[in-house]
């Protein structure tokens, strides 16, 4: 891992279209560091990293396969910041998507990356013809501020159906928004 600067340049959003050979492992390392921080990502820093490495593995062959979008940014040749768009695929919800992933590297995180990145999504999303998205965010980080003034509306909470570490259950929020 190269030294990420806050105040260097950063490249992107771009939309990832084809595989680099290294994509895994990159998205891999930045699960990785935004989980140690203690991000809201999936995972809890007790995680095994084969465990993070399997996601990341499976992200880009959904990305091969055409089954996801990915839009990433990134310093000096690191991947920094991801997003994941997944479009519905019945027929009753080819209308709708879910972005799946949003993440920043720690050390960049307050300078407008994430918004950034979920504009990006939001341009994807109605290049494709998507009229309405959802995600699921994790209670505790303050995400639903975040979200909610990027214009997401709070559905529904399941009271402690995250367990981040024991006795530390979050909530999981589900959100929607109009493309």
């Amino acid at each position: 891992m190269t030294g990420i600067d806050p105040a260097g340049f950063v490249t992107g959003p771009h939309r990832v279209d084809t595989v680099h050979p290294d994509l895994a492992d990159a998205l891999a390392d930045l699960i990785g560091r935004v989980t140690v921080a203690g991000g809201a990502i999936g995972f809890s820093p007790a995680d095994p990293v084969d465990e993070l490495r399997a996601v990341a593995d499976q992200v880009v062959e959904d990305v091969r396969n055409r089954a996801v979008h990915l839009i990433t940014i990134g310093q000096q040749h690191e991947l920094v910041g991801f997003a994941v768009l997944r479009p519905g695929k019945l027929p009753v919800r080819r209308h709708t998507g879910e972005l799946e992933w949003l993440a920043v590297d720690p050390r960049l995180q307050g300078a407008g990356w994430g918004k950034q990145l979920h504009d990006a999504v939001l341009v994807q999303a109605r290049a494709l013809g998507l009229e309405k998205l959802e995600l699921i965010a994790r209670g505790g980080h303050g995400l639903e501020r975040f979200y909610g003034a990027l214009g997401w509306v709070e559905r529904g909470r399941w009271p402690g159906a995250v367990r981040v570490a024991p006795g530390d259950d979050r909530d999981k929020i589900w959100f929607t928004r109009d493309v």
